[in-house]
């Protein structure tokens, strides 16, 4: 099952080494922050009007230009402001720079008391991403005590909901996870809630919570467990996407990680997915070399490139000279060979000024029949819709799933997507036609995701192949999915 939020995206890529070097991960976000100062409001900001519009902390042009040059980390407070002066959710520009950042953290060193936040986790209401954020920043001063039964409750809430999260909101609390494992107690919590959480055996998110182990130092013997020896496909893929996102970097776990994985590889009976993950881990412990590019698109690709960078093109008419990194980073987004890179370069395109234009392209291309169902092209295209895309463009998704076409994609993009889908749409996908057990999984996933109770119940009832995980779902607590989506 592709996703557009973690681990794998679909490629258009073949793989192999290609004439575009990627665009790395500061020049993203520098790339992200002056597009908005260029394009977030009707006239054009100046670097001098956007250093008097941030005030806290106070900066100078020369500070701005090093930010928009990649030459300099932007602050927490800073991003704030920015969400504030171009209108954007809380969280959001926070959430991607700080995963763009990941080797230089933007947080902040001191944190705000956050007691009320703390007693709204305890009292299970809804809490946002930016408000986990928040709390973990607090909690994770050297200062602050807190008993391990609390560490349990919080780290267990927290990371049910970065798996019902997507786009920046995953982001962000993935971040809090990642500072909470080097914390003592609360990664000692962490690390038992992720042993209880992927041990249960409906439970459909099991990769994320295994590719957060990464994160942990003290986690490789299990990763390693975990791809010698898993007890299903879930598994070795989560082992495989941390890997992935943060290879080893003592010398002998390095030769034995390339070993298991060029043997997963190679192996004749390794499934796509897997080998695919595989291949992840050796363009990421090799990194260095010139393989690790953007694939060539071929043909289909090319043309698919050519209109969605059009479309950003006709929108960016306010420069005076050419944007160098747009096109590049629509490449990397539809054919990086590095998956963590690929879905991180999707999120930066969520979070442009761009957006709108970008999902509304990639529905027009879907809704025209340019693409040719069930082909890479096409399944890439639902993909990105899932992650550009907001709830006007979920009946071109829809449509898709009505029609019998690329619905494992469907079900998934849908997922993603903000709004919810009509029971009969469900209904019919269940009893209509005949769907294999991968539709209905992915239709499980579906409305798992969005917290829909009734089409869980729907589920349950009309595919006993997902029962099981239908009732996992249902047993979720239900302030887990109402704070997701915060």
């Amino acid at each position: 099952m592709a996703t557009t939020r973690r681990g794998r995206q679909t490629s258009l890529g073949d793989g192999g080494a290609g004439p575009w070097p990627r665009v790395e991960r500061g020049q993203l976000a520098a790339w992200l922050l002056k597009m908005w100062r260029l394009y977030g409001e009707e006239d054009i900001l100046t670097i001098r009007q956007l250093a008097a519009a941030v005030r806290t902390p106070p900066v100078d042009n020369a500070t701005v230009s090093r930010w928009e040059n990649s030459r300099a980390t932007v602050p927490t407070a800073a991003l704030r402001q920015y969400e504030r002066l171009f209108d954007l959710q809380p969280g959001e520009l926070v959430a991607v720079v700080t995963a763009l950042g990941r080797e230089r953290p933007t947080g902040r060193r001191t944190a705000r008391p956050c007691d009320e936040l703390l007693d709204k986790c305890l009292d299970r209401d809804p809490v946002s991403a930016a408000e986990w954020a928040d709390l973990t920043v607090s909690l994770t001063q050297p200062r602050r005590k807190l008993p391990r039964p609390t560490w349990d409750f919080l780290v267990h809430r927290l990371l049910t909901e970065m798996c019902l999260s997507v786009g920046w909101r995953y982001l962000l609390r993935l971040s809090a996870l990642q500072r909470v494992h080097r914390h003592p107690v609360g990664g000692a919590a962490l690390v038992a809630a992720t042993e209880e959480f992927v041990t249960e055996p409906a439970c459909q998110l099991i990769i994320d919570p295994i590719a957060l182990l990464a994160a942990n130092p003290t986690a490789s013997r299990r990763l390693f467990r975990l791809l010698s020896k898993p007890r299903n496909e879930a598994e070795q893929l989560g082992a495989l996407f941390a890997w992935a996102a943060r290879p080893p970097g003592a010398p002998d776990l390095v030769r034995r990680l390339e070993a298991i994985s060029r043997e997963l590889h190679a192996g004749a009976s390794t499934s796509p997915p897997v080998r695919d993950a595989a291949s992840d881990v050796l363009a990421a412990l090799f990194r260095h070399r010139p393989g690790a590019r953007t694939a060539p698109l071929g043909k289909a690709g090319e043309a698919v490139f050519d209109e969605v960078h059009g479309a950003l093109l006709k929108v960016q008419t306010r420069r005076h000279e050419p944007d160098l990194l747009g096109g590049r980073i629509l490449r990397q987004a539809l054919a990086s060979t590095d998956s963590d890179l690929r879905i991180l370069t999707v999120n930066v395109l969520h979070a442009s000024p761009f957006r709108g234009v970008l999902a509304d392209t990639v529905a027009s291309m879907l809704s025209s029949g340019r693409t040719r169902t069930g082909s890479a092209m096409h399944n890439v295209l639902v993909d990105l819709l899932g992650s550009l895309g907001d709830a006007r463009h979920r009946p071109v998704v829809e449509n898709l799933m009505w029609q019998g076409a690329a619905r494992d994609a469907a079900a998934v993009a849908l997922a993603h997507l903000p709004g919810r889908t009509d029971l009969r749409l469900w209904h019919h996908v269940l009893t209509a036609q005949p769907t294999g057990g991968s539709t209905q999984r992915a239709a499980l996933y579906a409305v798992g995701m969005k917290g829909d109770r009734d089409g869980l119940r729907l589920l349950r009832a009309h595919a006993p192949v997902v029962r099981a995980r239908a009732n996992w779902w249902l047993r979720l607590p239900a302030e887990a999915s109402a704070g997701a989506a915060l």
